[in-house]
């Protein structure tokens, strides 16, 4: 089995890779931009190379075309609006200056709400700057192309924005291309095994030493959650309409983490609750019995047979709630159960309660998953039970 150093010098080595040919796909979209420009015969390549570079500052395919898009619509937005003050305003240095500190304030503000505005104002700056010089240029009216018209400047620089979120987004999706649903897919693979043995090593102080256990076992599981979050919308909204493949399944073992991660928090929120000497606990049997069900499906969720029929580990999880039940409803007639202080029951409901919880989320998660694998059926399946009578 890999070391956890092993681990990190693996992945140290593939990220080293993976943004070497980042900057060797930077530099080819460039070149492409460039000689695009060049070949149209435009005058000002540079904003094509510029937008090809701000294009490709995410690594995967879905950031480029997040960025793509934000870029191409913040200029084509600014350009278009400094085409209007160009054509409006009376040429005087003191209006322009007002101009530039409206439009550079108001962008500054409003990036609060998207890097896009903040671009809009950056292209009316470039319009109104750029334009003024070419009104007062003479080789910018002997030119083939009248520089000094300000709607045909306007729309050379949002021609070379386009070519550059062009070669930006080609180079992107077609030269090692990397998709954030298949990172994200190993991510949640090994989260998912990680919640399983983090559930083992609780279920097994708990039976056996009653110890406390520090909440930073789960604080960077914790973490990682809001970042599944934001990686699954951006594989919903941008990649899965540009690569066809299940995505659904993902936002599954999303969820199943977040219910792990919940329960993991309430198990050493109830280990941790009281700090007496240990006691063996009445449930020990039943609740190992079911933590075993339940570390069996998150491994069945993190493996490749993820789509496939478990139903062993069903019939595990069931009965050891079953059975975890029956045994409850025999020690509640107990006088050793009666004698137990109040808060020594409530920590073994508590316990034992977000067992239960858990079994009932993942198994309907496994139960959707199997779905996603069979072909759609019109009606909705009912809720999976776990305590059948």
């Amino acid at each position: 089995m890999p070391t956890e150093q092993n681990l990190i010098g693996r992945n140290m080595h593939t990220l080293l890779f993976m943004h070497i040919r980042h900057a060797l796909k930077t530099g080819i979209a460039c070149l492409m931009a460039y000689w695009v420009s060049n070949l149209l015969n435009l005058q000002f390549a540079l904003w094509a190379v510029i937008s090809t570079i701000i294009a490709m500052q995410g690594l995967s395919v879905a950031d480029s075309v997040q960025h793509s898009l934000m870029r191409f619509s913040g200029m084509g937005i600014g350009a278009v609006i400094g085409m209007g003050l160009l054509l409006i305003a009376p040429d005087s240095p003191i209006l322009l200056g007002l101009e530039l500190f409206a439009i550079t304030s108001l962008g500054a503000y409003l990036m609060r709400y998207g890097l896009r505005y903040m671009l809009a104002s950056t292209a009316m700056c470039i319009m109104l700057l750029g334009g003024k010089m070419m009104q007062h240029s003479p080789q910018a009216m002997s030119g083939a192309v009248d520089m000094a018209d300000p709607i045909i400047y306007g729309l050379i620089l949002v021609a070379e924005v386009a070519i550059g979120v062009a070669c930006a987004l080609l180079v992107s999706v077609t030269l090692w291309p990397v998709r954030l649903g298949d990172t994200l897919r190993d991510d949640l693979n090994s989260q998912l095994g990680h919640c399983a043995d983090l559930l083992d090593r609780v279920v097994d102080n708990y039976l056996d030493e009653q110890t406390h256990l520090s909440y930073k076992l789960v604080e960077a599981l914790t973490l990682q959650t809001w970042s599944n979050h934001e990686r699954m919308n951006k594989v919903r909204t941008v990649e899965a309409h540009i690569y066809r493949y299940e995505h659904k399944g993902l936002r599954l073992q999303v969820k199943a983490i977040d219910r792990s991660v919940e329960a993991l928090n309430g198990l050493l929120d109830a280990l941790n609750e009281y700090d007496e000497e240990p006691l063996a606990p009445m449930l020990g049997t039943e609740i190992r019995a079911l933590a075993d069900g339940l570390i069996s499906a998150l491994h069945h969720l993190a493996g490749e047979e993820a789509y496939a029929q478990a139903t062993g580990i069903v019939r595990d999880i069931s009965d050891g709630v079953v059975n975890a039940e029956q045994r409850l409803g025999q020690l509640r007639k107990t006088d050793e159960f009666r004698e137990l202080p109040l808060h020594r029951v409530l920590q073994l409901y508590a316990f034992y309660q977000i067992l239960r919880h858990l079994s009932e989320e993942l198994l309907l998660i496994m139960h959707n998953m199997r779905s996603l694998a069979e072909k759609p059926v019109k009606k909705r399946k009912r809720r999976h039970r776990l305590v059948h009578k």
